[in-house]
Parts: C-alpha cells; structure tokens; sequence
C-alpha cells in the first residue's frame, strides 16, 4: 500500500534540514515534512497534536530527529516520545553526526528505529532517507493515525 507520510523534521542545523528536505522531496512519495529546530519546541508540538492552534492536526507517520538540539537534546527528546503511550509506536530516525557506538547503542535502547549518520557523503544521506521513506510508505504497517 502506498501512502502519503507526515514527517516530522527536528534538526537545528539548517544545512543539514535543508538536506533532508530536499531527500525527501526527491522520493516517489508524496511527505509532508515539518521542520523544528529545537527538542523542547517539539516536545510541545507533539503534545499538542490536533489541538486549536496547533501546527501539527495529526500524528507524524515518522520523526526524524538530530541527537545535538539546543535546550532539549535527542536522547532526551526521544525517551520522553517513547515515554508517552499517545507517541511511542511513531518510528524515530535518528540522524546524527556521532559514528560513536555508545550514541547508537544509547539510541537503539531508548527505542529509535534506525540510526543514520550524517557523516555520509552526501548522496549517500540522501539515498538513507529515501529508503527508509520507501519502507515505511509502501512496506511497514503503521499504527492508527489521530
């Protein structure tokens, strides 16, 4: 089954934002990709889904999510999202520019889905995102959308 997917972008380097836009507008699959550049605004954004005046009217399909943001940091933010029973079937990609083993291994046991390094020459992040865009657009079945 094809579907449209609602991303959620969380990265405060705007390069790098701008890079992962531009990957997922290369796709066969049509996103909607919201981007927030710190780990307490989007904390607030995902706990207020759906209500009045929010910007985000339903749950992301996927988050990609830097593990460096000012004010509240990935892993952080990423314990309180699989924390919280409303979002924790929301798959997380990690993007990071960390190769250390400990950051994966920190990422992998608080629930992130995958981790992608953003050290990756350029086509080769754009080639990451694409793919897991693929898998969770036409492959994996994705939890009820509210």
């Amino acid at each position: 089954m094809i579907r449209d997917l609602n991303i959620l972008l969380i990265d405060d380097n705007h390069d790098h934002a701008k890079i992962i836009v531009w990957a997922l507008e290369q796709s066969d699959i049509k996103n909607k990709v919201t981007v927030i550049e710190d780990g307490e605004k989007a904390l607030e954004m995902l706990w207020s889904i759906g209500k009045p005046g929010s910007i985000l009217k339903r749950k992301p399909d996927i988050i990609f999510l830097d593990m460096n943001l000012p004010l509240m940091n990935g892993i952080d933010l990423l314990k309180k999202i699989k924390e919280n029973s409303a979002l924790k079937a929301i798959p997380v990609i990690i993007l990071s520019s960390s190769d250390r083993i400990e950051d994966v291994e920190d990422a992998y046991s608080l629930g992130a889905n995958t981790f992608i390094s953003k050290s990756q020459i350029f086509n080769e992040i754009a080639q990451a995102v694409n793919t897991v865009c693929v898998y969770w657009a036409h492959i994996a079945q994705l939890s009820t959308r509210s």
